[in-house]
């Protein structure tokens, strides 16, 4: 019981990593001395200035996403997918009154993301 008490208030006192620390986290894999001083050298204001945090996608923003201005949706069938002047376009995904497609539907929020096969 001790010891969990220890652990939990060990916990609560560690601070939340700070910007050049995540960084550096991430670009050093191993602790030492080359992440410190890259620690350091952030803080200073040396390195690292434009490089901005990767943000994390979540399932959230993935299905909200919506296509550009004047389509019916930002969800595209990638069956549908054709090379246009270099460019993939397909269809918004769904069917229109009376359309009739040989295939279901493989709907994928946007056409890059056709290229990833089932």
């Amino acid at each position: 019981m001790i010891k969990l008490l220890q652990i939990l208030n060990q916990i609560l006192q560690e601070e939340k990593a700070d910007r050049c620390l995540r960084i550096a986290r991430r670009k050093y894999d191993k602790p030492g001395a080359y992440r410190s001083g890259a620690i350091v050298r952030c803080r200073k204001g040396d390195i690292w200035k434009d490089l901005k945090e990767e943000e994390k996608e979540s399932i959230h923003k993935w299905f909200s996403r919506q296509g550009a201005p004047g389509s019916s949706s930002g969800w595209v069938d990638c069956n549908t997918c054709r090379e246009v002047d270099g460019k993939k376009q397909c269809k918004a995904c769904g069917r229109a009154k009376g359309e009739k497609r040989s295939e279901k539907p493989r709907c994928r929020p946007t056409p890059a993301a056709c290229k990833r096969k089932k």
